[in-house]
């Protein structure tokens, strides 16, 4: 049996966390067995957990061989955190080095960012599993576009400046020549982004569970996702799934999860990693030019690809791991 420590995973705001909850649940569901409670990990076989972990346990498996399976999501890197990035890596870098069994990253770029900061590792010890989301939830909407009201939204936790301040200098430019609503859903973490939010066509919808958000997405004509080197943005998967078309700029992952309509990224840099300087708004407003004047056209597109990143499919991946390794 495995030990998962949920509790502690599950505590926060973000993708790891949101990843943890909804894994939960699925294995709830599916009755697979697993140990959660930390005071009982030595009666477990193994161990699965995202980032980094306890030493003294990760000793205690490592020591007696039972399999450590680790996921790992981006890493923190010099152009963003300067030279903290080597002890904001400590930990994690240790983990996957010299811990871990197997890694489970969640797209190319974040095997990448890996490779890249803490050093590469056998094809043999690692797997890439995309994100997905609960289809019943995260559904098809045939919404109609109506050109004489264009409704837009970005969502996730809204940290850093990056996630809203070019989304809002591009449209409004867009708004010179469109009626537009632009709303922003999610919770404010920076309270810097605040400044960004007082034009008269952004409504503000605060955070909302996965089935608010879910009928949220049903109600908007596009979605603009800016976040920089993102490693699997649920954001944006969560858009495809309900058949949303999707803008942005072509950083981190967004190449490879929007790979069918890679058009609608703006350019930014060819460096691994990007920095903010590069976001320039009036290229992201070219890209949402685009796709307001072919709508019908992506509209198709991103409703014949809202089958991917199905989260059962992404969870099976995951037992089929943790099986074999045990």
């Amino acid at each position: 049996m495995i030990f998962i420590p949920f509790e502690i995973f599950t505590r926060g705001i973000g993708g790891p966390s949101t990843f943890m909850r909804d894994f939960r649940d699925y294995l709830i569901k599916e009755s697979y067995q697993f140990i959660e409670d930390i005071n009982l990990y030595k009666e477990a076989d193994s161990i699965f957990f995202p980032i980094s972990f306890s030493r003294n346990i990760l000793d205690f498996f490592k020591k007696r061989k039972k399999p450590i399976i680790q996921r790992l999501d981006g890493v923190f890197y010099p152009s963003k955190h300067g030279m903290k990035y080597i002890l904001l890596n400590w930990e994690i870098k240790k983990d996957y080095l010299n811990y871990s069994d197997f890694i489970i990253f969640q797209s190319n770029f974040s095997k990448l960012e890996c490779f890249t900061i803490m050093g590469e590792i056998p094809q043999e010890k690692y797997k890439i599993i995309y994100n997905g989301t609960d289809k019943s939830i995260f559904k098809p909407s045939l919404k109609v576009f109506n050109e004489n009201k264009i409704i837009f939204a970005t969502t996730g936790a809204f940290r850093n400046i990056d996630m809203i301040e070019p989304v809002v200098l591009a449209l409004d430019e867009i708004n010179k020549n469109y009626d537009i609503e632009l709303r922003i859903i999610g919770p404010i973490i920076n309270k810097e982004i605040n400044k960004f939010t007082c034009r008269s066509y952004i409504k503000y919808l605060g955070a909302k569970n996965k089935i608010q958000l879910g009928e949220e997405l049903g109600k908007i004509d596009i979605l603009i996702h800016c976040q920089l080197n993102p490693a699997c943005p649920n954001s944006v998967i969560e858009a495809i799934s309900c058949g949303v078309p999707v803008v942005g700029f072509d950083t981190g992952a967004m190449k490879e999860i929007v790979n069918f309509a890679p058009e609608l990224l703006a350019c930014v840099s060819n460096e691994i990693f990007q920095k903010y300087k590069d976001f320039k708004y009036n290229k992201l407003l070219e890209k949402i030019v685009l796709c307001i004047e072919n709508y019908k056209k992506y509209k198709k597109i991103f409703l014949n690809n809202s089958y991917l990143y199905n989260s059962d499919n992404c969870f099976k991946e995951y037992l089929k791991i943790f099986d074999s390794l045990n």
